[in-house]
């Protein structure tokens, strides 16, 4: 390890820049082929004068690109991803963070002003480099010190920036979504800034005088995974994360979302299965019933925040089947509503298009159904015992020959398997009750 240090050192020195180009890249390559390099780096002098290095970049009057910073990033991010030793010293001991932030923020500007596409790319791509290494520094902080919660709003501040860049790629606001995984929600108030501070004008995502134009980009970016269903954990949970973290942050954010994700509904939108919505809605639906635990857990707890946690309103958007097994899990099956932290402050209603339908909206499905025949019409109470009981035989057997597992609702809300069939009409009253508080109030 000594010798790479000397040998970059000496470089620096004595060679020409395309000489330290060179080391960085032998250096970042070392760092990632041995384990013993990534043991012994936090020793060494290498991170404190790869700090500097970046320090002295961000000291120039104009930022210009320089391929010498992006392997110093790269660096450093090799260093800080297979090492915590190296995460804690570039945290603690030279407040790298700081400088990085200092760099980001020179960057949003520089990229922001570039008229050369190519030039700009190359600025978003030191730009990612910065947001990867930021990531890796931030991911185990536990630290809660006022100095940090004010590092941690100047860089969402600057976050708030890189969100309005248009890219050639996807990758720069990945990144930020990345990062933005690891802020503490305490520190978002910078990513909806109020019009009067910034002073923007033709801004059209505008709530209650805050600027939505970053979260806006964050819910096309959702919208984007949304539509590559495959790799679904690395593609969608991050963003999911970061919206689910924003709209409990703050009840702006939420409202504001909400009616993005969840407008109020109007006659054509309850004519099919809500996971048969073309749009953000119908998208997230369809995950609710996801194979894969964790999209579909993070999923349903995204939709239910906005929804106020409210069950009502959750079938109302998801219908009960696609719901049913986050119900479960939280104890809220058979319209148990608990009580909540949200306002009761009230807003939108059903629409009257809704309103005319509402009553034959299955609420399994979530959608409209034509009203059916009944199935024991013209059948004699003795015809109609004979049918429930083949009906309460063929559940039984099914039973016995261990194929399902009969439930009930037990008072936990939770699903509670039964000894008997006949059970299961013991729960049916409670079951059955209306779930009335389903209006779109925010």
């Amino acid at each position: 390890m000594r010798v790479n240090v000397r040998f970059i050192s000496s470089a620096c020195r004595h060679s020409g820049f395309s000489v330290i180009v060179e080391a960085l890249k032998l250096l970042c390559n070392a760092i990632y082929q041995s384990d013993v390099i990534q043991i012994q780096l936090p020793k060494t002098g290498c991170l404190k004068n790869l700090v500097k290095r970046i320090e002295n970049e961000n000291s120039k009057s104009e930022f210009t690109y320089n391929i010498g910073l992006l392997f110093d990033l790269r660096l450093m991010f090799l260093a800080t991803a297979y090492n915590s030793a190296c995460r804690n010293a570039l945290r603690e001991e030279v407040r790298a963070d700081s400088e990085l932030i200092k760099t980001l923020d020179k960057l949003s500007n520089e990229i922001k002003s570039e008229k050369l596409d190519e030039l700009r790319e190359n600025l978003i791509e030191i730009a990612c480099e910065v947001l990867k290494a930021l990531f890796n520094i931030y991911i185990d902080s536990n630290d809660s010190t006022d100095d940090l919660k004010s590092q941690h709003k100047k860089l969402v501040e600057v976050l708030y920036r890189l969100l309005l860049i248009e890219s050639g790629t996807d990758d720069l606001h990945s990144h930020i979504v990345n990062l933005l995984t690891v802020i503490p929600p305490s520190c978002f108030d910078p990513i909806i800034p109020s019009l009067n501070a910034i002073k923007k004008i033709g801004c059209h995502d505008i709530h209650e005088n805050m600027d939505m134009t970053a979260v806006h980009k964050l819910l096309l970016f959702l919208n984007k995974r949304l539509n590559r269903p495959h790799v679904l954990t690395d593609n969608i949970s991050p963003i999911v994360t970061v919206l689910l973290k924003l709209t409990k942050s703050q009840r702006l954010i939420r409202k504001w979302v909400r009616q993005q994700v969840l407008p109020t509904l109007k006659g054509q939108d309850v004519m099919h299965r809500p996971e048969e919505d073309p749009h953000v809605r119908g998208k997230l639906c369809k995950l609710l019933t996801s194979p894969i635990t964790e999209i579909r857990d993070l999923v349903a707890e995204f939709l239910f925040v906005l929804c106020k946690e409210n069950v009502g309103r959750m079938i109302k958007y998801t219908g009960y089947g696609n719901a049913a097994g986050m119900f479960a899990n939280k104890g809220l099956l058979g319209g148990v509503q608990r009580e909540t932290e949200y306002s009761s402050e009230s807003g939108e209603s059903d629409t009257e298009e809704y309103a005319k339908y509402k009553e034959n909206i299955n609420p399994v499905t979530g959608c409209y159904e034509k009203v059916k025949p009944q199935p024991f019409e013209g059948m004699t109470e003795e015809q109609m015992e004979h049918e429930v009981m083949n009906l309460v035989n063929l559940v039984s057997q099914l039973a016995d020959n261990k194929i399902i597992q009969p439930c009930t609702i037990g008072e936990d809300g939770k699903p509670r398997p039964v000894q008997h069939v006949l059970e299961l009409q013991e729960g049916l009253p409670r079951n059955q009750k209306s779930l009335k508080n389903d209006s779109d109030s925010d």
